[in-house]
């Protein structure tokens, strides 16, 4: 070695010097990172400033809401921190109100631009092959075709219902739309609060949860009629927001002793905010000049007015064609990836097969976004412009949500499969072949041992893929979506604009209004929908890794 036979070499200096040059490139690692950091918070507080306008506030403002909403959430946090019982009953409390706010939210726009009626029945007639198929399997004591014929069963579902359509609308035409929604959403939720509660206290317990939100939802709609309101987003508040909320309170102070004050967390943080909103009011104080108002949110877009411009139409073609992106891509890619890694052989030219197939995946994640969209424009444009008799035997008129769709499903598509494969690969073999040893089949390995332990990085590459997708735009503007709109999208079949367009189109926009304060204010609500859809995502991450 080289302390032997070198007299010169001194081993001392050698790992001082190695020991600089880690503690350099540390510090470069943590400078790069610090001002990555920078520039996003710098980015934020700029586009912040520019939608909220928090200068043009009094400082009594700020005095009145530190007093109403900071100080007391503060006080509260700093308590239940203290108490890991109420901390965790606290988080819960925080994930159930706010995230079946949100949900009733989605819920009833997607509901209500897609149509009721045709939730009716997509839902009813598609879900009726699922069901004999899992009856099937509950009665034979399981299948090892259950697997394989779900999804098939879902397909062959959503054919039927497309076939039966013409026949089913006139008759269902008739039904008032809050009993559709009663259908579509109350039922769903009721059954799936009942099926909680049961599995938490008893099957008389679900089955009074049950009764109990349906009797409620058809209360609440009853008064909303007698008072001339459409009782349909009431029906959707109720099941989807004071349900999954009772159920939760009563659940913890049945079965929590401690810790039960951690559920008042999200009541004084509205509690908060109502109470500065009502008391600004009172008291005549100058607020902030924000264009984050219910205008923006709720109304059509205005091209002469930026006081008056709304993104309603764009947000929900956005949640509508990247929702339905994620209901194209997100199976295939994992199918793609389950077979690369659990089915593929790896000699033959079936083997050589798989790994050119997976060489090309890779490439495909670094191919420009316009590139997809050239090739959206001429598969999906006019739902498949080579077989254009496809859609008409069906039914179908050519769709832009759905060319959208599929054209964000293919761009990514490698980035789920990728990541995909990673999260199978990182299942140890030992798991496998202990399924194998007990004698169960590959699928049933594949659906009971890999993928639950590979389910957060599948979940992570998901992230990952919406958080590209919701905010493209090249492709788009390349398959021909309209940049701007006055109307929301009427389902799947129909067109859309997409919020990421409309920015691009405000910022060229000649009126200062328009390329500041909307731009901002959309760009905001644009990354506070990706964040509810990443958070969602997260916490189901979540689930699984500390199951």
């Amino acid at each position: 070695m080289a302390a032997e036979t070198d007299p010169t070499f001194d081993g001392g200096s050698e790992l001082r010097r190695r020991k600089l040059l880690g503690q350099v490139f540390e510090g470069v690692l943590v400078a790069s990172t610090l001002v990555g950091v920078l520039a996003l918070v710098a980015l934020f507080v700029l586009i912040g400033n520019d939608a909220l306008g928090p200068a043009e506030a009094d400082a009594s403002w700020f005095l009145l809401y530190f007093v109403t909403l900071v100080a007391p959430t503060s006080v509260y946090t700093l308590l239940v921190r203290r108490d890991e019982v109420a901390s965790s009953i606290n988080g819960l409390s925080f994930a159930t109100v706010f995230g079946s706010l949100i949900g009733s939210a989605v819920v009833y726009v997607v509901v209500d631009s897609v149509r009721p009626h045709d939730v009716a029945i997509y839902l009813v007639v598609g879900s009726l092959f699922p069901a004999l198929v899992l009856a099937y399997n509950r009665i034979t004591g399981g299948s090892h075709y259950t697997g394989p014929a779900l999804p098939v069963s879902i397909l062959f579902g959503l054919v039927s219902a497309r076939i039966l359509y013409p026949f089913i609308i006139p008759v269902i035409s008739i039904v008032a739309d809050w009993i559709l929604f009663v259908v579509v959403v109350t039922g769903p939720v009721a059954a799936g609060l009942g099926l909680f509660v049961t599995s938490r206290w008893s099957r008389r317990y679900g089955a009074v949860t049950a009764v109990a939100v349906l009797g409620a939802t058809l209360a609440t709609a009853g008064v909303a009629i007698t008072q001339g309101i459409d009782p349909a987003l009431s029906v959707v508040l109720v099941s989807v927001v004071a349900g999954p909320v009772a159920v939760v309170s009563l659940d913890t102070f049945k079965r929590r002793e401690t810790g039960r004050y951690g559920l008042l967390g999200p009541w004084l943080l509205i509690g908060g905010i109502v109470a500065g909103a009502w008391l600004e009011r009172q008291l005549g104080i100058e607020g902030l000049e924000t264009w984050l108002t219910p205008t923006l949110l709720l109304n059509s877009w205005s091209s002469f007015r930026p006081e008056q411009a709304g993104i309603y139409p764009q947000l929900v073609g956005s949640v509508l064609v990247v929702g339905t992106m994620a209901v194209l891509s997100f199976p295939v890619g994992v199918g793609a990836a389950i077979y690369l890694e659990e089915y593929a052989p790896s000699t033959g030219w079936r083997g050589r097969l798989a790994t050119a197939l997976d060489v090309n995946i890779s490439n495909l994640a670094g191919v420009p976004s316009v590139v997809y969209g050239l090739l959206g424009l001429a598969l999906f444009q006019n739902f498949f412009g080579v077989a254009p008799w496809l859609p008409r035997a069906l039914g179908l008129k050519p769709s832009l949500v759905i060319a959208a769709a599929a054209t964000l499903g293919l761009l990514i598509l490698p980035i789920v499969i990728v990541s995909s494969q990673e999260a199978l690969r990182s299942v140890p073999d030992e798991l496998r072949q202990g399924s194998y040893g007990l004698g169960a089949s590959r699928w049933q390995t594949i659906r009971n041992v890999v993928l639950p332990e590979a389910v957060p990085g599948i979940l992570t590459g998901m992230i990952l893929a919406l958080g590209r997708a919701i905010g493209e735009t090249a492709p788009l503007v390349i398959i021909g979506v309209a940049t701007t709109t006055y109307s929301a999208p009427e389902g799947v079949f129909g067109s859309a604009a997409a919020l990421p367009l409309q920015i691009f189109a405000s910022a060229a926009n000649s009126i200062p209004e328009y390329r500041t304060g909307v731009v901002a204010a959309a760009s905001v609500i644009l990354l506070a929908t990706m964040l509810i859809m990443n958070s969602t995502a997260i916490l189901i991450r979540n689930r699984y890794e500390n199951n």
